[in-house]
């Protein structure tokens, strides 16, 4: 499905790539690229002919509008009044990471989350996305984060603060990575066992099913977990106190 050579509905376009560039296309980073563009052709169609009144709008905008309204309230939940805020960073991170979850279960194409490279560029992107925050919202009294309590104990307090925060990124990267690449593996195994039987007793079994359902539910707990992280760092970050 996304491991080994790129799959066959991409193959045309990568094959005609100069020699040179083929080494540096990742099959992974092309399915993450798909998926930002399906979430900016939705985005954008759902917002050419906004209607202020519900019965005029269309079915994809008042879709679009309900998800908005569940990331603020979520956001609020976790950041609490200033959480409006970052709706456009959370929210981001969710739909994408959802929809590249998905992309294990259409034929010819994989989740580009069960790649190790793309997780971890977007556990760097949340940690630069903290730190930002951090000291736009409180300035230098940021860096008291590093220091601790008691002030005397900082040349302990520090190295360990930052290696706690270097550990974030890490930490979300891996587990995006790891849930997704084993969900990704058993719906692979699943499909297989289900062609063996079926060539075995003749009769379509369509075994991947349940499993794609699992898939489905894991993904959106996979992507509600990294953003809930992240929500939770960044109310860490703009916190007066700690």
């Amino acid at each position: 499905m996304h491991h080994g050579e790129p799959q066959p509905i991409l193959t045309f376009v990568l094959d005609r790539l100069p020699p040179v560039l083929r080494p540096w296309v990742d099959i992974g980073v092309v399915h993450a690229v798909l998926a930002m563009v399906l979430l900016i052709v939705l985005a954008r169609l759902a917002t050419m002919r906004l209607q202020v009144r519900a019965e005029r709008a269309s079915k994809l905008q008042m879709a679009m509008e309900w998800v908005y309204d569940l990331l603020t309230s979520f956001a609020t939940r976790m950041i609490g009044p200033r959480g409006p805020d970052f709706v456009p960073l959370l929210g981001t991170f969710f739909l994408y990471i959802f929809t590249m979850n998905l992309m294990g279960l259409v034929p010819g194409l994989g989740s580009p989350t069960s790649r190790l490279g793309v997780t971890a560029a977007l556990g760097v992107t949340a940690f630069l996305a903290v730190q930002y925050y951090g000291f736009r919202h409180r300035g230098w009294r940021y860096v008291m984060h590093f220091v601790g309590h008691p002030v005397w104990l900082a040349p302990l307090n520090i190295p360990v603060h930052i290696v706690g925060e270097l550990a974030r990124p890490l930490s979300l990267s891996v587990r995006l990575f790891g849930n997704i690449f084993g969900e990704d593996t058993m719906l692979l195994q699943f499909l297989m066992l289900g062609v063996a039987v079926t060539s075995a007793v003749y009769v379509p079994v369509p075994l991947q099913l349940p499993m794609a359902a699992f898939v489905i539910f894991g993904g959106f707990i996979q992507a509600l977990v990294f953003t809930a992280l992240t929500a939770a760092y960044i109310a860490g970050a703009i916190a007066e106190e700690h």
